[in-house]
């Protein structure tokens, strides 16, 4: 089984990258499916990456999960002990929603932010909730989800924006505008990021928010 690849990414595309490995006969590559998020997508065609890797095996394929971290790979694996979320099903929660949000939205019985998440009706939210919450609330206190969790507190997992934040309240605004659209927080920060280290930053929040947006085409 493969838990782990280093490496480089020779092409990724809607959620499926192809990461190259240096061999002693020339290169190997594996294609890995990803959350289809903007903080993935920021990872272009020559870049160093490495991913935890979820291995799974059927009689006709193999499939590999890659995520930018234990944590977000643990996460993944703590879905799929639910009764009918499969891979391709967490890989889309995780496509869909924040790690920290969701963990919040289990731990405090937040059955309606869970619907909210395409790919959770109300029995699938009911059935996180009811599966996941003791468990889930065990790995936060012992600090399992420590990179995606705030002070392993269980129900807390708010965060101070990053520098490139302070003191702009064009780019906050635009922050609360993008959330309200549905995206997620962290994917939001990245697009930002972008924007604020362009050679020419719009100065308007509406011209941010355009191009936070242009950068995901």
């Amino acid at each position: 089984m493969i838990g782990y690849l280093a490496g480089r990414v020779l092409e990724h595309v809607d959620g499926k990258m192809i990461v190259v490995l240096p061999s002693a006969e020339g290169a190997v590559g594996y294609q890995v499916l990803v959350p289809h998020s903007a903080a993935y997508g920021a990872w272009s065609p020559g870049k160093s990456i490495e991913l935890f890797i979820y291995t799974h095996v059927r009689e006709d394929s193999l499939d590999l999960y890659g995520f930018s971290t234990r944590e977000e790979k643990e996460l993944f694996l703590t879905l799929l002990t639910v009764n009918g979320i499969g891979p391709k099903g967490g890989l889309g929660i995780l496509s869909k929603v924040d790690p920290a949000q969701l963990i919040q939205a289990i731990l405090t019985g937040d059955k309606e932010s869970l619907t909210a998440i395409p790919g959770i009706g109300k029995k699938t939210a009911e059935r996180v909730v009811l599966e996941l919450a003791d468990p889930l609330r065990k790995k936060v206190d012992a600090g399992s989800f420590g990179k995606i969790s705030s002070g392993g507190g269980a129900g807390s997992t708010s965060k101070a924006d990053p520098a490139f934040l302070a003191g702009s309240a064009v780019l906050k605004d635009a922050k609360d505008a993008l959330i309200g659209l549905g995206y997620r927080e962290q994917d939001v920060l990245v697009l930002l990021k972008r924007v604020n280290e362009s050679k020419s930053p719009p100065k308007k929040v509406e011209d941010v928010i355009r191009m936070a947006l242009q950068s995901l085409a």
